[in-house]
């Protein structure tokens, strides 16, 4: 606030006197206002504590009859009220010694119980929203109100008579008399307030910051204005002038008065309207000023000082870096650029050195941030026309601020806080010269890596920050990477597929997120919360850039048939370099991974229904079988080494992959290349789903045995369902066989049907328990349903039976195989009916076919006998009813469908073969 206030005065009086022509007289005025007003409220805010203090204390308490003496507790020094207005410390409260000396506070029993009154008596602080208006208020309000009008007043005066005698030329000074006359002035009020600096230390303190002022206004007139001194004299007068005023404050304990000493000097050049564009004497005398508050920083921890010179200085460079800076002019800037930056470094290592021991490595952040931000972006106005200028000032300021972390980190350990700061910058800007030396892909590679080389030191020193500082890092590659892809307008640079800058970048991206995502996931680290779940994301980061990136150089290079083998083979050799990576360093997170290939085969398999006529197309031959070996061998090597609860998956899908890949493949051959007759094709269609749940079911060797419930129940799920199907579709063929001739039950889709209901009652029997899954091995979690250990040869053993119940008594059990038995038989008559009798093949044909019709009666009634006699024999409920239904459907078709064509032969043969079969059961 007193900076504020200070800073608002000074520039509203420059502001006036530009106005009128008299920046130097009203900028003075408008400095020492606000310094007036800033003390006076310091002044009015400690009085106020004071008075709350008293009036906390009561008036008439009894004194203690038998105090008790305590130890007296180690107390802090406090500060002098002074040293309020220059600094950020609180108000300090009175002295203990002050308090007993002034006549008008209680004695000292009263004092003692007031002492000992609850800690919520706080003293009223001034509100929030306290503005100038108001400390000027309170300003004329309190304390002598003749003396200080007075004394604005007088300056007034001043001011307005040298101004009239010297347009009225009643008054003719030399340039030489007029600048002795100003620096006696400056003088006289100097040693005025050094003299009354004991018995009025406000006032005293306020007189030697405005002679400071004056002097430093005084030299620089004389060498800037009147061309008096030369360089050299005058720069040394300006530091003598600095170094008193810092030695002042120093010997008096009084910040404000460094504060206001220096502010003078920093407006000194901005408040003449006499500058000739000489930048050097500018900064010259700028970084005087810096030297001198860079050796009061030496003695003193005064961060207001600080910022006003830092503000002050980077303020006036960077507005004439702006406004006037040709390249022409960088051989005598460039210096003082580095001079400014190296100064309030220096000032920020001490500001951390003078901290209390409480507080000892605290930093200002303000400093350690600004410093370095706003001289690189100086830096790069002043060298933007020299090629790789801009990255080489950031490649070395990067290394300054590493040597100066291993510098301050080796010898101090108050300082560790501040080196770890300097490292971070060090490594932010090494990251920066990157983008200013390479292209867009090449930066983002170095990013990457130098990404996940942070994640890594991050983690093996315990630093959360540069672990986060590296993901950063990450990201900013990415978005460099595709910026650099849109301002191109392509995603490829070069002609050659895999070996051009984006897929570099973008597999550098994939492999820095896998890096990172393995030191986050190591075990004995501490980890933030936004850690936690860090890994997966990373590792999900790099996967999707690693094949992100290989999925779009294939599109681009190999759009046509190729893509879906170079998509296998780039899956494949993926695979191995995985294999590599978890040989090399073991982690599960990886083995996951390593589980899920396989879907990158069925996204290939998809992506090749539109492109190719069959998988074995275009190098599939060979691909997919590699395909298929790599993730074979990739699960057996996780289930030697370490199995994961991942491996069911990875079964499941490689399994589908390859129940698809040989599906398609045999349709290809079967319609397409072969040109089979209608009945061959049909019979075809079901042979790969036959052959492969029979594998299934009985193979022998691993995977098969190993993991029986993954191939022959889940996956055998899958078939049996697409054989179930598939006979349902396989009725509405006439199952013929050309060039043969037709027999019964002896044709390809009769014996098809006939192996598939077969195979679905063997498929049901390990379905309901005739063979049920073994005990799942300790090293696997049973939640995870894995079948497979590495040294266990079968993971289903044939049980028999379960105890008290048989299988011919399970209902489920005969659904499928015995509905599909039935309508094998039906299908077997129906194409008989249709090949020796001549009957159409369809539904309507049939059904109004009475020989047909006959027929079919006559079967049903026979197959509904068969259950029944089968039934009494075995005992078995699901029989008899199977038997039941059948016999009471053919009943009800002899009297719905039969009955319909009266006067046939076939209708009393129908009646006749049915009610005879009932007697007989």
């Amino acid at each position: 606030m007193g900076l504020a206030i200070t800073l608002v005065a000074s520039v509203v009086g420059l502001a006036i006197g530009l106005a009128r022509s008299e920046p130097l007289l009203w900028t003075l005025l408008g400095l020492l206002l606000g310094r007036v007003l800033l003390l006076e409220r310091s002044l009015h805010q400690l009085r106020q504590t004071l008075d709350a203090l008293r009036s906390a204390q009561p008036r008439d308490a009894p004194l203690p009859q038998a105090p008790q003496r305590s130890p007296p507790a180690a107390a802090e020094p406090i500060p002098k009220p002074a040293a309020r207005s220059g600094s950020s410390i609180p108000p300090a409260l009175p002295s203990a010694a002050a308090l007993s000396a002034s006549p008008s506070l209680p004695p000292p029993a009263t004092r003692q119980q007031s002492a000992r009154a609850p800690a919520s008596t706080v003293p009223p602080q001034p509100a929030a929203g306290s503005t100038v208006v108001d400390t000027i208020i309170d300003w004329l309000q309190s304390g002598n109100l003749f003396l200080r009008i007075g004394i604005l007043v007088l300056f007034f005066a001043v001011a307005f008579l040298i101004k009239y005698a010297v347009e009225r030329e009643l008054i003719v000074f030399t340039p030489q008399l007029r600048l002795l006359s100003i620096g006696a002035g400056g003088t006289l009020l100097l040693a005025l307030g050094w003299y009354l600096r004991a018995k009025r230390r406000d006032y005293g303190l306020l007189l030697q910051g405005a002679g400071i002022g004056i002097l430093y206004l005084d030299v620089y007139g004389a060498f800037q204005l009147y061309h008096l001194l030369p360089d050299w004299l005058a720069f040394l007068a300006l530091l003598l002038i600095g170094l008193l005023a810092a030695a002042l404050a120093i010997l008096q304990d009084a910040p404000a008065l460094a504060w206001f000493g220096f502010a003078g000097g920093f407006l000194a050049p901005l408040a003449t309207a006499g500058d000739s564009g000489r930048h050097t004497v500018l900064f010259g005398f700028y970084a005087m000023l810096d030297g001198a508050i860079l050796a009061v920083a030496w003695f003193k921890r005064w961060r207001a000082l600080n910022l006003l010179g830092f503000g002050f200085t980077f303020a006036v460079v960077g507005a004439w870096v702006i406004l006037r800076y040709t390249p022409a002019l960088l051989p005598s800037t460039e210096p003082f650029l580095i001079l400014f930056f190296l100064f309030f470094v220096a000032i920020t290592i001490l500001y951390s050195l003078h901290q209390p021991p409480r507080l000892k490595g605290w930093i200002d952040a303000t400093l350690l941030f600004a410093t370095p931000a706003l001289s690189f972006s100086c830096q790069v106005a002043l060298v933007r026309h020299i090629e790789y200028a801009i990255a080489v000032s950031a490649a070395l300021l990067g290394l300054f601020y590493l040597l100066l972390a291993w510098l301050i980190g080796s010898r101090s350990e108050a300082l560790a806080l501040l080196a770890r700061a300097f490292n971070v910058l060090g490594l932010i800007f090494l990251s920066l010269a990157v983008p200013y030396a390479l292209s867009e892909t090449q930066t983002a590679a170095v990013w990457a890596l130098q990404g996940a080389g942070m994640v890594w030191i991050g983690s093996l020193q315990q630093r959360p920050g540069v672990r986060a500082l590296g993901v950063l890092l990450q990201i900013g590659a990415a978005m460099a990477l595709l910026f650099g892809a849109l301002q191109s307008g392509s995603v490829s640079i070069g002609t050659t597929a895999f070996l051009n800058p984006f897929y570099t970048a973008a597999a550098m991206l994939g492999i820095a997120g896998g890096i990172s995502s393995y030191w986050l996931d190591r075990p004995g680290f501490t980890r933030q919360a936004w850690q936690q779940n860090a890994s997966i994301w990373l590792l999900l980061w790099g996967l999707g850039w690693w094949f992100g990136a290989g999925l779009l150089q294939l599109w681009q290079f190999y759009p046509d048939t190729a893509f879906p083998a170079g998509l296998l083979l780039y899956g494949v050799f993926s695979g191995l370099l995985l294999e590599a990576c978890v040989t090399l360093r073991p982690w599960t997170r990886l083995r996951r991974v390593q589980t899920a290939l396989p879907a990158l085969g069925l996204l290939a398999l998809l992506l090749s229904f539109d492109i190719l006529a069959h998988p074995a197309q275009a190098a599939g031959v060979f691909a997919w079988p590699l395909m298929l070996s790599i993730c074979w061998l990739l699960l057996y090597r996780i289930e030697v080494q370490a199995p994961a609860p991942s491996l069911l998956w990875g079964h499941l899908l490689t399994g589908l992959l390859l129940i698809l890949v040989l599906q398609w493949q045999l349709l290809w051959l079967v319609i397409d290349y072969w040109q089979l007759q209608q009945g061959w094709r049909v019979a075809g269609v079901v042979l790969a789903p036959l052959a492969l749940l029979q594998l299934a079911m009985h193979g022998r060797g691993w995977p098969l045995a190993g993991w029986r419930f993954a191939y022959a129940l889940l996956l055998g799920a899958v078939l049996a369902a697409f054989i179930l199907a598939w006979s349902l579709w396989s009725a509405s063929s006439p199952g013929g066989m050309q060039p043969f001739r037709w027999l019964p039950l002896l044709n390809p889709s009769d014996l098809m049907l006939a192996l598939a209901v077969l195979t679905l009652y063997q498929w049901s029997r390990i379905l309901y328990g005739q063979q049920r899954i073994g005990r799942l091995p300790e090293t696997i979690p049973p939640d995870d349903l894995a079948g497979g250990h590495p040294h266990q040869s079968d993971g289903m053993s044939v049980r028999g039976n379960r105890p008290g119940s048989r299988l011919h008594e399970q209902p489920l059990f005969w659904i499928m195989p015995g509905g599909l038995a039935f309508l094998w038989l039906n299908l077997v008559l129906l194409r008989t009916m249709h090949h020796w009798w001549g009957v159409v093949y369809s539904p309507e044909a049939l059904l109004a076919s009475v020989p047909t019709q006959m027929a079919v009666s006559v079967l049903w009634g026979l197959t509904g006998v068969a259950l029944l006699l089968l039934a009494r024999r075995t005992g078995s409920r699901p029989f008899w009813f199977s038997g039941a239904t059948i016999l009471a459907a053919v009943v009800a078709k002899l009297f719905l469908v039969d009955l319909a064509a009266s006067g046939t032969l076939e209708r009393i043969i129908s009646f006749f073969a049915v009610g005879l079969l009932l007697m007989g059961v």
